[in-house]
């Protein structure tokens, strides 16, 4: 009886040490997915194409991903809260192409460029006034205002390319400062302040607490809507400031760039760690998933392989990201 009962508590130390085993290893494979993926893209382009190593590509990735990158820090807080935004491509187009035309209009760059900042920034507080007091559904309210922005861009530029820009203004997507590409300097400050902004301040706990459990976060006396507007709204502004530096950086106001935009910027974030159902995620993830998509589309492209596959990749690390998620909070 006595050897039964020593032997029914060893195997139930051993259940438990499993589980504690398991739920560790599973965590830490988790967190390690995408470290792991990033130097397999590297080391993986780097042996079939020695050019995806050299300098001066490696300078050309960090200049392709830098609008993404600035994108992808608003829809981070987005999605942290619980939402996302489909309409940051339409808005960054739209607020691209005010400027243009604001700026020859004017003759003025900086009144072109406040202009493109305060459309893309009126676009986000309607979307996120819609979704926190209307309380509509964020993929509905974002996917209307994709359309919507996208068809201001095109009634605002007739569905033609806007050219002759000032060349001060197209300093912003093609200067450099210091032998570093200028909107990668734009990309690095915009990504320190929304690292500090959600990592150290009482709006970033918040954040965190509205989309983790949005009904105790009320309770506890947050200003839920008010958190979720500030968000669209900042969102917006990243937006339109993405899409400045682009028609800076082809040197022409384009309606019909930044088709996919949306998918590419969601898709870092969620391969960088932040759930889709909100309440988790970081600043420094989302770069690290940004770095490993406009890697991978990079190496692609140098070795030839063509756009299809290269969404249909993109499409399995997506899945892949959110397989790992869900496994290891299991």
């Amino acid at each position: 009886m006595r050897d039964g009962a020593i032997t029914e508590t060893t195997g139930d130390v051993k259940n438990v040490m499993s589980t504690v085993v398991s739920r560790y290893l599973m965590g830490n494979i988790a967190k390690s997915f995408l470290l792991l993926a990033l130097v397999a893209v590297f080391l993986g382009m780097g042996i079939v194409e020695p050019r995806f190593l050299t300098f001066a590509n490696l300078i050309n990735i960090a200049r392709q991903i830098s609008i993404d990158q600035i994108i992808a820090v608003g829809m981070t807080f987005c999605m942290i809260t619980g939402g996302f935004d489909l309409s940051v491509g339409s808005v960054g187009v739209m607020s691209g192409c005010l400027t243009a035309i604001v700026m020859l209009a004017t003759g003025s760059v900086t009144l072109g460029i406040m202009a493109g900042l305060a459309a893309g920034t009126l676009a986000g507080l309607v979307n996120g006034l819609s979704i926190s007091k209307l309380k509509v559904n964020a993929l509905v309210t974002t996917l209307g205002m994709m359309v919507i922005a996208r068809g201001i861009a095109l009634i605002m530029t007739g569905g033609d390319v806007i050219i002759g820009l000032p060349t001060t203004f197209n300093f912003i997507g093609v200067g450099f400062v210091a032998g570093i590409p200028f909107p990668v300097v734009i990309a690095f400050v915009v990504t320190v302040i929304g690292h500090l902004v959600l990592s150290r301040t009482e709006f970033g706990l918040n954040c965190y607490a509205v989309g983790g459990n949005p009904n105790a976060a009320k309770l506890a006396g947050l200003r839920n809507e008010r958190i979720i507007t500030i968000t669209y709204t900042a969102q917006g502004l990243l937006a339109a400031m993405g899409g400045i530096v682009l028609m800076a950086r082809v040197v022409s106001a384009q309606p019909a760039l930044m088709h996919d935009t949306n998918l590419y910027v969601i898709a870092a974030v969620v391969v960088g760690g932040t759930r889709l159902g909100g309440g988790v995620g970081t600043i420094g993830g989302t770069i690290l998933g940004v770095i490993l998509i406009g890697a991978l589309f990079n190496g692609l492209n140098i070795i030839g392989v063509g756009y299809e596959w290269q969404q249909v990749v993109i499409g399995l690390i997506i899945v892949a990201a959110v397989a790992v998620d869900n496994f290891s909070r299991k």
